[in-house]
């Protein structure tokens, strides 16, 4: 009850600072509210995953779930049964952060793109819907879980997403390895500010001018609040967004730096 209470008020904070389009004086970021934030648009797309995640809702078996980041509040790590529906319910993106990254995906148009936390393929489907010409390589600690995702993105006849099971650590220095630059990264795994700080740092050496950083629950914790401030106040990190639920980051060396916190 404390640490919701908490959360309570870190969110109302950060609706006081949030910023008015109006006072967006950056045409880059007035474009990113304009065509990502304040789009409406109910693309087809969004129903046909959404089926996918009503599917997974309903599913009471159980699977024999593994996690290699931060230790989940729904699911000690000593739980190692875990019913399909809580996971789906715990651990995939909302439709309103999978409609973000559609829209980021469709307007940017990455072609290569780094995921590090598949659970069930909710977020990886939207971003690989999104903009079909794009590579996506999604990395998932757990074999069972990554099993359900493998067969919803053949469900959708995405063939533009390589899925691999493992350590981060082990497999995200192969990926980056293998794609030599990468347009977009979605860091939604290792919910630790060690581990996100040194996966950032790691994506760093891959990124080119376009490149985008884009992070999950970046107040879940006092934790991932520090991470997120040590990645805003980067010297690469051009543009920072706060949408409280998610932070990204742009590295265009012709923006002046400046940190936004927007409504979302």
């Amino acid at each position: 009850m404390i640490e919701q209470l908490k959360f309570l008020y870190q969110y109302l904070l950060h609706l006081v600072r949030v910023r008015s389009k109006y006072r967006i004086h950056s045409p880059f970021v007035y474009n990113f509210y304009k065509y990502i934030l304040s789009e409406q648009t109910q693309y087809p797309e969004y129903e046909l995953i959404e089926k996918i995640r009503k599917d997974l809702l309903s599913r009471a078996r159980f699977i024999k779930r593994v996690d290699l980041g931060a230790r989940s509040i729904a699911f000690p790590y000593s739980q190692r049964f875990v019913r399909v529906r809580d996971i789906a319910r715990s651990s995939s993106v909302s439709p309103k952060k999978g409609q973000l990254l559609y829209k980021l995906v469709k307007h940017y148009k990455p072609r290569t793109i780094v995921e590090l936390g598949t659970a069930f393929g909710i977020s990886a489907m939207y971003m690989a819907m999104g903009y079909r010409n794009s590579r996506i390589y999604t990395i998932e600690g757990c074999n069972d879980t990554l099993h359900i995702a493998t067969h919803n993105f053949t469900r959708l006849g995405l063939g533009n997403i390589e899925e691999v099971c493992g350590n981060f650590d082990e497999l995200l220095p192969e990926i980056l390895k293998k794609t030599g630059t990468v347009d977009l990264v979605f860091f939604d795994g290792n919910h630790k500010e060690e581990a996100t700080l040194r996966y950032f740092d790691e994506c760093l050496t891959h990124i080119q001018n376009n490149t985008i950083f884009v992070f999950d629950d970046i107040h879940w914790s006092k934790g991932m609040k520090s991470a997120w401030e040590n990645i805003r106040q980067h010297p690469s990190v051009r543009v920072s967004i706060d949408l409280f639920t998610m932070g990204i980051v742009f590295f265009r060396k012709e923006l002046s730096k400046e940190d936004f916190i927007l409504r979302f």
